[in-house]
């Protein structure tokens, strides 16, 4: 089990990778962890992205929980929210959720622009 000091840390770093790679957490993680039919990729590939991370002193996650924040007229970064303390899927959906609630999706766009948890009940609405 991760030590609560932990949580923060990781959300920090999924929102660190939303905004150096311009994409959400989720997307980056895809990209040098499952290949292009879905499956492995090869070591090549994913040395590639322990090496990105190592550069980044450990700070990018390569899996969901971070989303990207454009303004919504002109696509420009504005930001990211990293989520960290559940599943990968139910932190990205926290993250967009927060966005929503915060009466922000009048201005702001986000990476992902929907969630994909699999684990929400069919009463929760979606994004």
């Amino acid at each position: 089990m991760l030590q609560p000091t932990a949580y923060a840390k990781i959300s920090h770093a999924k929102a660190t990778t939303c905004v150096s790679t311009n994409s959400s957490s989720r997307a980056y993680g895809t990209k040098y962890l499952k290949g292009k039919d879905g499956g492995e990729v090869g070591p090549s590939t994913f040395v590639r992205v322990i090496n990105q991370i190592n550069i980044m002193n450990g700070d990018m996650a390569a899996f969901q929980g971070g989303i990207l924040l454009q303004e919504a007229a002109t696509g420009d970064v504005v930001g990211a929210v990293g989520v960290s303390g559940a599943a990968g899927d139910e932190d990205e959906y926290c993250a967009l959720e927060g966005v929503k609630q915060c009466s922000l999706a009048d201005v702001l766009m986000t990476v992902p622009e929907t969630h994909s948890c699999k684990t929400l009940k069919n009463h929760v609405s979606s994004l």
